[in-house]
């Protein structure tokens, strides 16, 4: 347990830009108990949001193997391949972390409002989580490639925009 809270604590500092992907260990367990903290807390979204069963793969299997490939590619562009364990640690920890203690309450808010996906508080928090994902994997991705902030941003912004047009292509083969 007390390993546990050391790594929440490590996540919560890297959200925080207290810390980076280089406070984590190069451990294969540890970006498998990531991936599934990613994905047990995409699971917990998707039943708030009852989404249909094309979307609970797409997020469940795409996304995890995306955002994993994509980080992989931006290590291999700038050269620093051997940092991929931490890095993407680091991105599917604070995605998870993030996930739990700030999409799942405004989530919650937005629902309990009566609010639909197309409403302005909706819109609002998306937009807040966009720049909150943007700060946090930008900065990631910026100390394991050793680029700068703007970089880092870019990289994560571009995986955000093919993330959702590959959504867009996936709803639209649906309907």
């Amino acid at each position: 347990m007390a390993k546990v809270q050391q790594f929440l604590r490590i996540f919560l500092d890297i959200v925080l830009w207290r810390r980076g992907p280089q406070d984590l260990p190069a451990s294969g367990l540890l970006v498998l108990l990531t991936l599934a903290a990613y994905v047990a807390v995409s699971v917990a979204q998707l039943a708030l949001l009852h989404e249909p069963p094309s979307a609970w793969w797409f997020f469940l299997v795409g996304d995890p193997l995306l955002l994993m490939a994509w980080v992989w590619l931006a290590l291999k562009l700038f050269g620093h391949v051997e940092r991929y364990p931490q890095a993407v640690s680091a991105v599917l920890g604070t995605g998870a972390l993030l996930g739990l203690v700030l999409y799942l309450p405004l989530q919650l808010i937005v629902t309990v409002s009566g609010q639909g996906p197309a409403s302005a508080l909706a819109q609002t928090f998306g937009l807040l989580l966009i720049v909150v994902f943007a700060l946090v994997t930008g900065r990631i991705i910026k100390l394991a490639t050793d680029t700068n902030l703007f970089t880092g941003i870019a990289v994560a912004l571009t995986y955000f925009l093919i993330i959702n047009t590959l959504l867009g292509v996936v709803r639209g083969v649906e309907s």
